[in-house]
Order: C-alpha cells, then structure tokens, then sequence
C-alpha cells in the first residue's frame, strides 16, 4: 500500500518547522528537538577528541547539549556504549561571558598580553573543573581567573599533583570528566592570537589522554583544522588520528525532518498520524522516551523508505518529468555547498517555505508541497545560508557580492578583477571583529594576492574549481548572492 497522508494537515505540520537560530549560548534546545544522526555517534565517543564542522553542522548545539545533564542522558540512551553515562561535562570555552566556566576572550589577551603561557590558561581552566567535581578545594581563595591562572603558572608541580588525585576520585567513582572546548574562532580578532591560545589547548588535550577520567574534546571550524601552525606541536598526529567530522548527508537530514514531523505540535494532530501510518506501512516501530517518539532506525538510514514518504508528501519529480529530476536527489542537491556538505537548517527551513508558498500559492494541490514551492524554499534557504557564512566569515560577503549578476562558471582572473582596490576595503572592514581571511592576511608568499583570497573561499567550500580550472559556486551560495548559472535555480529579483 501506498502512503496516503493528509496533505491539508502535513502541509500545515511542514509549515510549522522550526527555524532554528544558530546558537548564541549554552542553552541547549527542547528534548523533542534533540535528534541524533547515525553520522554524530562517533563525534560524541569520549576518544573523539576533536570534531571538525562547517557552520550550522552542530558544533555549539552538540556543546550546550552534552553540557546539560538532562540532555546528555538523553542522548546516551541512544547510544549504547558511548560512555555518555558515566561523564561529566563542563565547558572549557565556548559562548558564554560569564566567565564562571572559562575566561572571556578579553580576559584570555590581557593574560597574553602580560606573557602568560597559554597553555597554563587552559590547564588553570581544566584544574578548576576537575577539583570542583571531585569537591576538593580551589588553590586561592579567588573566583578570578588571573589568580588562579597565576598560581598554576608557578606551581605547575603542585598543580599536576591536585590534577592526578582528582583524576585517581574520578576512576574510583567511575565517574569521567569531559570538558568541551567551542567557538575558537571567537578567542581572539587576529589568527596569531587564536593560533597561540588553539594550539596550547590541543596540546593539553593531547597530554591529558595519558589520563583515566579526564578527557577534552574539541569543536573547530574547518579553516582551523586547516592551519598547519595550530597543529604544529609535538604528536599532534595522534590527535590529528582521532579526528571526526561532523557532516551530515541525505539520509541524516531527511530523518530530521522525519524526527520533527513525527513530534509536531500542531499541524492538525498530524504527527499521530505520520507515526500511524509510516509504522502501518512501512513496518516501523516508534518508540517514546521522556516524553520524545524517538526516529526508528530504518527511517533514519533506508533511502527508499525515506523516498517514499517524500514522494508521499511532495511531487515526485521537480517538473513535469524525470528530466527535472527527482524530488527526494534534487532537495539535497541544491542546498549542499561546494564540499557537498548542507546545514540542517537550511533543510528544515526550505521545508516551512515550500509549504508556506504551497498553502499560498497552490492551495487545492493535491500534495503537501508543489515542486514549484520547493524551489523557492530552496531560494529562502539560500538567502538565510548567505546570512549565516556573513554572520562567521563576514568578509566573504563583499567578494561576492562584487560579482553580483555574473554567470558561472568564471575564471579566476575574471573574478579577481572584480575585487577592486574599494572591495578589498569593505572587505577588510567587515572582517574587523572577526577573523580575517586566512591565507590572504598571514601566508608569507601569497598574502594580499588575489589567489589566496580564492584559496580561502575554496577552503570554505564557497567556491570550487571546475575540471576545466575555471571557479563555480553552489547553488546555497549563488542564488542568495544573485549569481547567475545557465539552468539553475533562479536568483530572486
């Protein structure tokens, strides 16, 4: 039998996606927005101690998630055997200004700027946590962070000593101690600065792997995965060895939207129904945890069972035919950027849109979503991606926004010139409280040429370098910054 859902009410659930915010704090998300994909499970192991992300693929949302006891056990009863139950976490650093946890960034200069070591910074923050969870008393009598960083800096031997008691009450309790380390790019405005304070702490990261009950794990973009001089430490191969990305693919992100639909609140009662009848139909157990239905396993990774309730909710091609592709391909297709990676919530949001244009557009369509409607929430997606990469690296935003109604692909010398002697003002003011780009602010050969600027766009996956040499842009990028592509999707007017 075929899926027959009520296309009125999963239109209505469909424009109820959330639009998730990016995440500006350590407040983690409802429980019923809590999905684990199949591809996150090896980022959450206690031995991935560095877990490499795009923008949006979960880096701060995982952190203020496993930072909450609630929200960890509910993630570990979804993963058996990950060591989730027995651990403890804490944030090292991330987005938070309180400095309860951590010193802020102006904090970290100020004691750079005073010829600290960093690396005493970090072990000062990971001490802190570990007497405080093992209920042994602080070194001094002061909540600030320079005190304390002080008195680890000249009595490193003492604080190695509290630091292996505490680790030795950890093991005998079976308890472990994770401290989450986030947003590095927020460290400092100037890759010196985040390249000293980045490398000093993965290199306490690697140190304390000789440790029982204490682990750090790391969230990093991937333009510092990248920097050779952040990695260039002692065995850093061995943390390098360990590395995991957080990626999601189709199937992933399909399952979100499955995940949400399933615990919709609204939608005229369809998220019964969506369980219903997927669990009727294709042979699929739903089961409720803490008040969550949990995705079933199949849903989350069987591509033609995923297939079909698209097609069950969309028009299965985008046209009138196959030659305009097939609908459940298509979706992942376009908002994937150049390294073919996509943000879940340029997912979910192209979604809402699409249902939304329906409802508005096409309201007697006898699907929840027109492929029409499809393709501009596609274009919604984009602009919002756009949005986002300005929000991190706001010094892309100029360069493209210079090549503004070209058509793609171009050569790297018709894109260049584009960037004229004003553009790389802009640009260099937009990048003022943020990290400039890397290649073209810090190579010692290239830097201030228009081929590092492109080898950094490339690093971000914004552009990429067609077979032919010439440079090209997904359609997540293109269509937000009105570039033009013969057959693609239509920048808005």
């Amino acid at each position: 039998m075929e899926l027959a859902f009520d296309w009125r009410a999963a239109r209505a659930a469909l424009a109820q996606l959330p639009e998730l915010a990016a995440q500006e704090s350590l407040q983690p998300p409802e429980l019923s927005g809590v999905y684990v994909p199949a591809h996150h499970a090896k980022a959450l192991l206690l031995d991935s101690s560095v877990v490499v992300g795009m923008r949006g693929a979960g880096k701060s949302w995982w952190t203020a998630v496993l930072a909450s006891p609630k929200h960890r056990e509910f993630v570990s009863g979804q993963l058996q055997g990950s060591g989730l139950s027995r651990v403890t976490a804490v944030v090292g650093f991330g987005l938070d200004e309180t400095e309860q946890d951590f010193p802020r960034a102006a904090t970290l200069n100020a004691l750079l700027q005073d010829g600290v070591d960093p690396f005493e910074i970090w072990r000062s923050v990971v001490l802190r946590h570990a007497l405080k969870e093992t209920d042994q008393p602080q070194p001094v009598n002061s909540d600030a962070w320079r005190d304390q960083v002080l008195w680890v800096t000249e009595n490193g031997d003492e604080a190695n000593k509290r630091l292996t008691v505490c680790d030795a009450i950890l093991t005998e309790r079976n308890r472990v101690l994770l401290v989450l380390f986030d947003a590095f790019d927020r460290l400092a405005t100037d890759w010196d600065r985040v390249r000293k304070l980045s490398s000093a702490a993965l290199r306490l990261g690697l140190q304390l792997r000789s440790r029982r009950a204490i682990r750090l794990k790391f969230f990093i973009r991937p333009d510092l995965d990248e920097d050779p001089e952040i990695w260039s430490f002692p065995d850093s191969s061995k943390l390098l060895h360990a590395k995991v990305e957080l990626a999601w693919n189709s199937a992933d992100l399909y399952g979100l939207v499955f995940m949400r639909l399933g615990n919709a609140s609204g939608g005229g009662g369809f998220a019964s129904e969506f369980r219903r009848l997927t669990a009727r139909e294709l042979s699929i157990e739903w089961e409720e945890r803490q008040g969550v239905y949990l995705l079933p396993s199949r849903l989350a990774r069987d591509a033609e069972l995923q297939r079909e309730i698209i097609e069950a909710l969309a028009d299965k091609y985008m046209g009138a035919g196959e030659k305009r592709g097939r609908t459940y391909t298509w979706v992942p297709l376009h908002l994937a950027d150049a390294a073919g990676k996509t943000s879940p919530r340029s997912y979910l949001l192209a979604f809402k849109r699409a249902a939304e244009y329906t409802a508005q557009y096409r309201p007697d369509h006898q699907r929840a979503l027109h492929y029409s409607s499809i393709q501009e929430g596609v274009v919604k997606a984009s602009e919002i991606r756009v949005q986002e990469i300005a929000e991190d690296y706001p010094w892309v935003t100029p360069l493209l926004e210079a090549a503004r109604g070209v058509v793609v692909p171009i050569t790297s010398e018709d894109l260049s010139v584009r960037w004229t002697s004003e553009c790389l003002v802009k640009m260099r003011r937009a990048a003022r409280n943020k990290l400039p780009p890397r290649r073209f602010t810090s190579d010692p050969i290239r830097r201030g040429r228009p081929e590092a600027l492109i080898d950094d766009l490339v690093e971000l996956a914004v552009l990429y370098r067609t077979k032919d040499g010439r440079l090209n842009i997904p359609d997540i990028f293109r269509v937000g910054f009105g570039i033009k592509r013969k057959g693609g999707v239509r920048p808005p007017r």
